[in-house]
């Protein structure tokens, strides 16, 4: 499947393993930095990582520490290839915005229609291009 409809949030290209959550997720108390896995014990994807990975969530919920957090594991390597969402707040970009001047490294963030966003929970693997969004089932 092909994604055209999005909109680049944060640039860069990237093809990597695709995690899907219908549950936003807030980084600050969500996710531990260090290992880039899922913390929130009220969350479906606890206990799973997400670094190196195309991270699909609705949107992000809470704190303006996430960018922090985010932020912390462009440092450490934990971060997720990529962020696919229906929303993006500015908290959401700055971390990896911050990550490419301080680090040379970000994340990739795309937002997406929600009927496009729903047909990703079947993805495998996620590629953002330039002009479009590959999934690969």
């Amino acid at each position: 499947m092909e994604i055209r409809d999005f909109r680049v949030i944060v640039s860069g290209a990237v093809s990597a393993e695709a995690v899907f959550s219908d549950v936003p997720l807030c980084f600050w108390g969500g996710v531990d930095p260090k290992t880039g896995l899922v913390t929130d014990v009220h969350h479906p994807l606890l206990g799973q990582s997400i670094s190196g990975k195309i991270l699909c969530i609705p949107c992000d919920r809470g704190s303006c520490s996430s960018s922090g957090v985010m932020l912390e594991m462009i440092r450490n390597r934990t971060h997720p290839a990529g962020i696919v969402c229906m929303e993006a707040e500015a908290v959401l970009a700055l971390g990896p915005l911050i990550g490419e001047k301080v680090y040379q490294r970000s994340i990739p963030i795309r937002t997406v229609p929600e009927k496009e966003y729903k047909d990703l929970r079947h993805a495998h693997i996620i590629t953002f291009t330039e002009d479009s969004i590959l999934v690969f089932e």
